[in-house]
């Protein structure tokens, strides 16, 4: 796939996305467009430079439709990883097919080559942003039960969904906010916040999201079929889910101005 075709894909991609995915994808797009906010003039000259001119926020989605293109299969682990209880970050047993924390590191080492070709670092842009967002997500980081909360099988605000999608796309939905309107909303970052996040490492995120897990399935006194999420349940971690997109944009920004720093010297 070349370049040229991959741009205008992206472009139409990122309309048919408001249709097909909903607001699925504006979690993607307001870290995105948060990151921009906090780019160094070098990064974003670099990144414009990759995207030719097109925001980050409409390369975050690219990935997600990958899952219906039968030569992209090798990257649907990607976006997840299987942390079970028992493990850690650090002790997991990593999948032969890669996972987020694999993936992560992959695609930052593309960005920062110089040899790379401007096809590769355009992929590698799409994914490393998407997959920062997938990362920060706490059902991106599994039990290995219940395929990151898909097959939890609920109400919310009394239609047929599942936790994964509530986490996803619902909450964020919610708010009946465009993800540029959303994005201004969450960009009251503090200096001391934007330093401590972006010290922490790819490990560090993913053990916050597993930390995160028995908030995520905390539904009371409610089990099995018989879980009808509403807006107790969206008033209990809507600040998280908040505070997670604000952490992804503001990290990927870190990552974004480290590497193209790094690649001025």
């Amino acid at each position: 796939m070349k370049l040229g075709f991959i741009l205008p894909l992206a472009i139409v991609l990122s309309g048919f996305a408001t249709h097909a995915l909903a607001l699925g994808a504006n979690g993607h797009r307001i870290v995105a467009q948060l990151a921009e906010y906090h780019l160094t003039p070098e990064a974003r000259a670099a990144v414009n430079e990759i995207t030719r001119g097109q925001p980050l926020a409409q390369l975050s989605t690219w990935p997600d439709f990958l899952y219906s293109d039968s030569t992209w299969t090798r990257a649907t682990p990607w976006h997840f990883v299987t942390i079970r209880d028992e493990f850690t970050v650090d002790n997991y047993p990593r999948e032969k097919a890669g996972d987020v924390l694999q993936a992560l590191p992959k695609f930052e080492a593309v960005l920062r080559d110089r040899s790379a070709s401007a096809e590769a670092k355009w992929q590698a842009l799409a994914f490393f942003t998407h997959f920062v967002g997938d990362v920060h997500q706490p059902l991106h980081v599994g039990n290995g039960d219940d395929l990151g909360g898909n097959t939890v099988k609920l109400l919310w605000q009394g239609a047929p969904s599942n936790l994964h999608k509530v986490w996803d796309t619902e909450m964020i939905q919610l708010e009946q906010l465009s993800y540029t309107e959303y994005t201004v909303f969450l960009d009251t970052i503090t200096p001391e916040q934007i330093g401590r996040w972006q010290s922490a490492s790819y490990g560090e995120w993913a053990a916050e999201s597993k930390a995160l897990r028995a908030q995520v399935y905390d539904f009371g006194d409610q089990k099995g079929a018989d879980i009808a999420l509403s807006w107790d349940y969206n008033f209990r971690n809507k600040a998280t889910i908040n505070l997670r997109m604000q952490q992804a944009g503001i990290r990927l920004a870190g990552k974004l101005n480290a590497i193209f720093a790094a690649r001025k010297n």
